[in-house]
């Protein structure tokens, strides 16, 4: 946790006392330590999904539903990295199209799953 802290803190500062004098440097170090991030953490999602592996190969029927919360994970995680990099370099317009994108592939994505439910729910009722 701490080699994260000093990446970001190295970077930023670095990044606000360049930022004046080459606005481009400014924002290649923003993203190479947002790279470097990602990669550091890259081995601690890895495990979680092993977990999650784990657990799903016990239960048939629920690995599906893992394997469907794993995928949307990556997609949530990816797609926040590279909106906070549009961000970064001004680009809000675009950041707001990624998000939207995402959640739209999210959404279909989850749709059998919403079925699933709303079927299990009304046959409970009935």
């Amino acid at each position: 946790m701490t080699a994260l802290i000093g990446i970001s803190l190295s970077a930023l500062i670095l990044a606000v006392f360049i930022r004046d004098y080459n606005k481009t440097a400014s924002i290649v170090i923003m993203i190479a330590a947002s790279a470097m991030i990602f990669l550091r953490i890259a081995s601690d999602i890895s495990g979680i999904f092993e977990s999650l592996s784990n657990l799903s190969s016990g239960v048939e029927t629920a690995a599906s539903y893992i394997k469907l919360m794993m995928k949307v994970l990556g997609i949530v995680l990816i797609t926040q990295f590279v909106a906070d990099m549009c961000r970064d370099c001004g680009e809000n317009a675009l950041a707001g199209q990624t998000e939207t994108a995402a959640k739209v592939i999210v959404i279909s994505m989850i749709l059998p799953l919403f079925e699933t439910v709303i079927k299990i729910v009304t046959g409970l009722l009935e």
